[in-house]
């Protein structure tokens, strides 16, 4: 079967050249599926390595804010001690400055009761 003429019946010859042109056309389909398959497998396992990374990095991001919780709770612990400290400095210095201060008191005290 000629290009010019398709009204002509078609030879083994026409028929076996079709035949060969069908089979590479298929080969080379047959090729792309698989090629595209194999790049299919990979994005695949792509995409459960990254699921994988996210629930590792979410599981991260939870213990970390278990940490940090934990580091503020610590620091509202400290700050309320330290807070405590201050008044029983003030405190300790008044009773100080009272003993101190004690014999003078009691001088004084003494002299006005005679």
């Amino acid at each position: 079967m000629h290009e010019n003429n398709k009204s002509e019946a078609a030879t083994k010859a026409d028929l076996k050249e079709l035949e060969q042109k069908l089979n590479g056309k298929i080969d080379s389909v047959e090729t792309t599926v698989k090629h595209l398959a194999i790049e299919l497998s990979k994005t695949q396992a792509d995409v459960r390595q990254i699921k994988n990374d996210m629930a590792t990095k979410m599981s991260t991001k939870d213990d970390i804010s278990r940490v940090l919780s934990a580091i503020d709770a610590f620091a509202s612990e400290a700050l309320a001690y330290r807070n405590h400290d201050t008044l029983r400095g003030r405190a300790i210095m008044e009773h100080d400055d009272k003993l101190k201060n004690h014999e003078t008191r009691i001088l004084e005290l003494e002299t006005t009761q005679r």
